[in-house]
């Protein structure tokens, strides 16, 4: 199937940023190699990233170092998850209690293997906060844009909170990198048809 699906997808290729595997925190250390043997089979043509949520994968020991050395060797990005916001943030709203119940609390490790990280910024409905705790990013991806193409994935416990969220970022980030230019419009949808 996969393969399938990615055969159907070729002719985007060009203007698909990455694919990314997102794997559970049972997955550990042990189903490395089969890790390995899937990324090995998957075509050359596309960028992959893998999320891991494993505790032993973020404990900076061996089972890490593996890990990591083995996404280096393939070319492919360690996915970075940094829900501090969302953690950080006080449970007052059943959106901000669900996202804290699904979303992972991990350590925020800002690993480079390969030529386009990805960072997921799991946010809270605090645009203070979120800002705040978005200044570490600034550097680093000013710093990695200077060698990779870095994605930059925002989330909102509530979806309509993402507009804002961005014009809330967006500033902070055109001073680091200026070649960003201007706030994208974002679409309105006036209705489903």
């Amino acid at each position: 199937l996969v393969t399938e699906f990615l055969t159907r997808m070729s002719p985007l290729a060009p203007r698909i940023g990455q694919y990314w595997l997102q794997l559970p925190a049972t997955f550990g250390p042990r189903e490395l190699p089969a890790l390995w043997h899937f990324l090995d089979s998957l075509p050359g043509e596309f960028n992959y990233g893998v999320e891991v949520r494993h505790p032993q994968f973020f404990a900076k020991g061996e089972e890490e170092q593996t890990l990591n050395r083995g996404l280096h060797q393939r070319g492919v990005n360690r996915v970075i998850l940094d829900s501090r916001p969302v953690h950080a943030a006080r449970p007052h709203s059943e959106a901000i209690r669900d996202a804290q119940r699904k979303k992972p609390k991990v350590p925020v490790h800002a690993v480079l293997t390969a030529t386009n990280p990805l960072i997921r910024f799991i946010c809270s409905d605090d645009m203070t906060q979120n800002r705040e705790l978005f200044q570490v990013w600034l550097q680093k991806l000013a710093q990695w844009h200077q060698t990779t193409t870095p994605y930059l994935f925002l989330h909102t416990p509530d979806i309509a909170q993402a507009p804002e969220l961005v014009h809330t970022l967006w500033e902070d980030l055109r001073k680091t990198l200026p070649e960003i230019g201007a706030v994208p419009a974002i679409p309105q949808q006036s209705s489903l048809f």
